[in-house]
């Protein structure tokens, strides 16, 4: 039965992602639970597997896990009629009008692995790449400028940010400054449109219990005592999730790529490459991301079929 997500799902999600190949960090335990209720996202499995639904998709993330756990459970979904209600779930205005109810009699699984494409087209599923939820993934040590393969753009905003302010960095340690991140995190002025309300509620429910649900971070702070921070968590074993990164509204932008380029700094001993996540189609954010030179994509991959009813 689908449920909400609750911290004492960690072990068993993070038990269930090391028996898959699938390293997009958007089926994580971390992202699953801080964007549950954004995207209207529940959860179901076994000790072999766990599936998430997504209202906001209108279908189905595909299954963690066990190979064959995973596709048992996908042939059992072509005979199941669509029930996408998830009773006391609450979720933000992002779903309103984006035709979340799949209602259409098609079966959708979002976030495929490339190793499950050819099963699925055997299947009959038709299968289509969204570049706009593909993952960024680079180098750790060049974010940590280490090497140059960051790019100029990335290397000249950092040179700049500490050209024009005295500033210092620590790293965030948990419970200790979790009020105090929650506080800025509350005051901070939000630019206008769902997208921005929604990750606000994404950050405050990754700041309930940062520890507990895999984050760590580091903060920075300006002589003037302006501020901002980052906060990540390790996807797999080789690659570190940079997830929020917040700033006083009266700091340079340019802290963003300062931000990125300290975090690289503490894990790139441990994790070789760093996913910035994706650029949800907006052409700006595409175009910086590509500019700090990412290693390698990890494609997103949809597949529907029509039911089998």
């Amino acid at each position: 039965m689908f449920r909400e997500v609750s911290l004492t799902d960690r072990e068993w999600m993070e038990s269930c992602r090391g028996k898959s190949m699938q390293e997009m960090t958007v089926i994580s335990f971390p992202a699953v639970y801080t964007w549950q209720s954004t995207f209207g996202l529940t959860i179901d499995g076994d000790e072999r597997f766990y599936v998430v639904r997504s209202e906001y998709d209108g279908g189905y993330y595909y299954p963690v896990g066990d190979t064959a756990a995973c596709r048992s459970y996908v042939m059992s979904l072509l005979h199941e009629e669509d029930r996408m209600d998830a009773p006391g779930q609450k979720h933000s205005g992002r779903l309103s009008g984006s035709g979340a109810r799949n209602s259409s009699g098609k079966l959708k699984l979002v976030y495929v692995p490339e190793s499950e494409l050819e099963w699925l087209e055997t299947m009959g599923f038709e299968i289509t790449c969204e570049p706009s939820t593909s993952e960024y993934v680079y180098s750790s040590r060049s974010l940590a400028l280490m090497d140059n393969g960051s790019g100029t753009n990335y290397r000249v905003k950092i040179r700049h940010f500490s050209r024009d302010c005295e500033w210092s960095v620590r790293e965030l340690a948990f419970p200790q400054d979790t009020e105090m991140l929650l506080e800025k995190t509350k005051i901070r002025e939000l630019p206008s449109g769902h997208a921005a309300e929604d990750d606000h509620q994404a950050l405050l429910s990754a700041l309930r219990d940062p520890a507990a649900t895999g984050f760590s971070g580091i903060y920075i702070e300006t002589k003037d005592r302006e501020w901002a921070y980052l906060l990540g968590y390790p996807s797999t074993d080789r690659i570190y999730d940079q997830s929020f990164v917040k700033y006083s509204p009266r700091i340079s932008r340019n802290v963003v790529p300062v931000c990125i380029s300290e975090m690289a700094k503490l894990v790139c001993d441990k994790y070789p490459y760093i996913n910035l996540e994706d650029d949800l189609g907006i052409p700006g954010l595409r175009n910086m991301k590509m500019l700090y030179h990412p290693v390698f994509l990890l494609d997103s991959y949809t597949a529907c079929i029509e039911r089998q009813r």
